[in-house]
């Protein structure tokens, strides 16, 4: 599945979870995926259901990309951004990692705003 279709099964499942996709940009190597939500910080909860569609988006046949999440809430306030590699999405896939293991790597890569909500980065640039 191409990255739009990607986007749109975020866009499409998320919603009724409380997560709302508002924007995307792409680099060679990641896919950065703006979205909006009600919790006050990075919710372990909004983070499981982001990684759950991505995990059944690559069943279907997406070819995983490293994915750069930026969260903000409501009121656009920026609340912090994390990570999902592809290795370790493929690696779950071969069975080389167990569940806990890719949680505990999701959540490792958690970069939360430094007095959230803050003051949003430019949007579509990793770190340095």
């Amino acid at each position: 599945m191409p990255t739009p279709g990607v986007l749109k099964r975020l866009e499409r499942n998320l919603m009724s979870l409380g997560v709302y996709v508002e924007r995307h940009a792409r680099e060679p190597e990641t896919l950065h995926v703006e979205y909006e939500t009600a919790a006050a910080a990075l919710a372990k909860s909004d983070i499981g259901n982001v990684c759950s569609e991505l995990r059944d988006a690559h069943e279907a046949g997406w070819e995983p990309t490293d994915c750069r999440f930026w969260v903000f809430d409501t009121d656009g306030g920026f609340h912090g951004q994390w990570v999902v590699r592809a290795g370790w999405l493929r690696a779950l896939d071969r069975g080389d990692i167990s569940e806990t293991d890719f949680s505990t790597l999701v959540l490792s890569a958690r970069e939360p705003a430094p007095e959230p909500p803050a003051e949003a980065p430019a949007f579509g640039t990793a770190p340095e």
